[in-house]
């Protein structure tokens, strides 16, 4: 999966660009605006971005949860085996431990990851700060990129243009 950033200075190009790539075909929940004050944006009627995509929430969670499991597992393990109730419940003693461990793991992760900017867009952050809108292109293969840039790199002011080849929320 593509993600394509453009970063530009008004209003007006984020409309412009917005046509743009709807007579290009990519519109709906494949573009979306991040800006100082998202509820402009949302008057408007376009699409803006949202927590899971202004901060590291699903990120920090899931690694949270990968982690939790893990822990999980070897409390488990760890409480299952040596028996310190004297009653035979290996499994289940092994399964629940890992589910609370990897449900408290997401629950920690989340809680770091809705409090930090995403690491995809820390870049842009100060630039949306200062007034600038940030434009966010999600693809899925090489020649829906070329036709993104076919639509707007010689059409719309960009003050900074970048795009990550092998995005995925999850990293």
């Amino acid at each position: 999966m593509y993600r394509i950033y453009y970063l530009v200075p008004n209003l007006q190009q984020v409309r412009n660009a917005l046509n743009r790539l709807d007579d290009a075909g990519f519109g709906g929940d494949r573009v979306h605006v991040m800006a100082r004050d998202n509820g402009e944006l949302e008057r408007l009627g376009i699409n803006s971005t949202t927590p899971w995509k202004d901060t590291d929430l699903m990120a920090d969670g899931y690694s949270g949860a990968t982690r939790g499991f893990i822990a999980g597992l070897l409390a488990g393990y760890a409480v299952a085996f040596a028996d310190p109730w004297g009653i035979d419940a290996h499994l289940g003693i092994w399964a629940l431990t890992a589910l609370f461990f990897t449900c408290f793991g997401a629950w920690v992760g989340g809680l770091r990851g809705i409090s930090h900017a995403n690491h995809h867009i820390e870049p842009y952050v100060q630039s949306v700060k200062n007034g600038n809108y940030l434009l966010l292109v999600d693809v899925d293969r090489k020649f829906q990129r070329n036709k993104v840039h076919q639509a707007l790199d010689d059409y719309i002011d960009v003050r900074q243009h970048h795009e990550e080849a092998d995005f995925s929320p999850l990293t």
